[in-house]
């Protein structure tokens, strides 16, 4: 068959070659070309067969998840959106978009791999199946809440999403856990296990994370434990370092009748000034710097003077979020979102909580006149914006949509978070106005918005 494959590859006769059916084929060229077809297929279709590498293993059903599948009818509109964008990055804002209206993807359609750690909660099961499928370990199940005792009963993906549960509904029996197991995972998973401890950080978790911050083998685990200690109030008592830190910024009052202290940043004068400078606030924390200047934390965030040294900014930002409360965090992002530094805002935006996420997106979307785009980084999945293109960021859209030399492929991104951000009513009112403008009904580039209006609202709302 090899010769006969190799002739036929080359458009050569192949009779001649297949001296074992010399009889079969009898003397006509033509003939025995269309016979010896007939046979070698009949023989690779029966006689030849595969064998397996190795013993085949037969895996589990993929596990149903706790939220349904998106309805069938609108699974064609969903695989359109995912094929459209071919970035991970688009992929995780539209599962995590249908997670938060209380649906899943068909598997069919995306699945997690077994390494997503951005992949919502709900698909853990889903991400375990896959560890499962590309591993040779035996399926593990438990209906049971996670501790110590049944650790190993739960599969990375599944263990995560249960101890984020039981810190929420207990967090000292989360804590618990984590101190009896967390010793037992390798680094990066003790990173990300750890992190969940941010969540109803208290008091009671302080001699946990010291212990951590002393004697864990890995610089970033120790790092982590260090920060949320210094969330607590417990960061490293003032040094040097800190001191030199301070001296790189001056506390000035202005205001005659209404005196008020403000932060300014010293001009810096040479390239090594701005390294070191960098480097002081990524050793530093919120309490010893703001203590360093003679301030309170939340007098720190108050007299800081934004948008006049952005680096500087940007710097104080990264250690608020690192090193602050929740409070202060939310104080922050209230203090750059009067001065219009929405830019820091998104910064702080995984620390905020969905409603404020939401709140500051919109205000950012009336006042500041940000950008669809922008608003939905600030935003997160948990936005529902009723009206959004009555902002100025609707009404710049329309105006480029509107230009004589628009192009089909024009405000493609600008579409796509208009319709991760808003209402289902808004998407509706959004649909009605930019098909009114001219867009076509079936224009690929009103996919997401026609799947959120027609996709009903079963999420919790924020």
């Amino acid at each position: 068959m090899g010769a006969v494959l190799t002739r036929w590859t080359m458009g050569s006769a192949a009779a001649p070659a297949a001296t074992f059916w010399r009889t079969e084929l009898g003397d006509d060229p033509a003939e025995a070309e269309l016979r010896l077809l007939a046979l070698s297929g009949q023989f690779l279709g029966t006689s030849v067969t595969m064998e397996p590498a190795s013993v085949l293993r037969v895996l589990p059903d993929i596990p149903t998840l706790a939220l349904p599948t998106v309805p069938e009818e609108l699974r064609p509109l969903v695989r359109r959106i995912l094929a459209a964008k071919k970035q991970a990055q688009a992929a995780t804002e539209l599962v995590h978009f249908l997670a938060a209206r209380g649906w899943t993807t068909h598997p069919a359609d995306w699945m997690p791999a077994a390494d997503d750690d951005d992949a919502p909660d709900v698909y853990a099961s889903w991400r375990d199946w896959a560890a499962l499928a590309d591993s040779d370990s035996a399926a593990r199940q438990t209906n049971d809440s996670l501790t110590a005792e049944n650790w190993d009963d739960f599969w990375p993906a599944a263990r995560k999403a249960a101890l984020t549960e039981l810190r929420r509904r207990d967090s000292s029996a989360a804590r618990a856990v984590l101190e009896a197991k967390l010793a037992s995972e390798t680094a990066d998973a003790r990173l990300r296990l750890l992190l969940l401890l941010s969540e109803r950080l208290s008091d009671d978790d302080i001699p946990f994370l010291e212990r951590i911050a002393a004697d864990d083998r890995a610089p970033k685990v120790k790092a982590l434990a260090a920060s949320l200690l210094a969330r607590l109030g417990r960061g490293p008592a003032a040094g040097e370092d800190v001191a030199e830190l301070a001296g790189f910024f001056s506390v000035k009052t202005k205001g005659l009748l209404r005196r008020s202290r403000v932060v300014q940043a010293e001009p810096l004068k040479t390239p090594a000034q701005v390294q070191r400078r960098k480097a002081l606030f990524d050793g530093a924390d919120l309490a010893s710097f703001s203590s360093a200047l003679g301030l309170a934390p939340q007098e720190l965030i108050a007299a800081w003077d934004w948008n006049l040294d952005h680096a500087a900014d940007m710097s104080l930002i990264n250690l608020i979020v690192a090193t602050g409360t929740d409070a202060l965090v939310a104080q922050a992002a209230d203090a750059v979102d009067e001065r219009d530094a929405t830019g820091l805002v998104a910064a702080l935006a995984p620390r905020l909580a969905p409603a404020e996420r939401t709140g500051h997106a919109e205000a950012a979307l009336r006042t500041h006149g940000i950008s669809f785009e922008l608003a939905r980084q600030l935003a997160g999945a948990a936005a529902r914006l009723d009206d959004p293109l009555s902002a100025p960021a609707g009404k710049t859209l329309l105006a480029a949509l509107h230009r004589d030399d628009a192009r089909p492929g024009d405000q493609v991104p600008e579409l796509h978070a208009l319709g991760l951000l808003a209402s289902r009513d808004g998407a509706r009112q959004s649909l009605q106005r930019l098909t009114a403008a001219g867009l076509l009904q079936g224009d690929p580039r009103l996919d997401m918005l026609r799947l959120n209006a027609a996709l009903d609202d079963n999420g919790a709302k924020p």
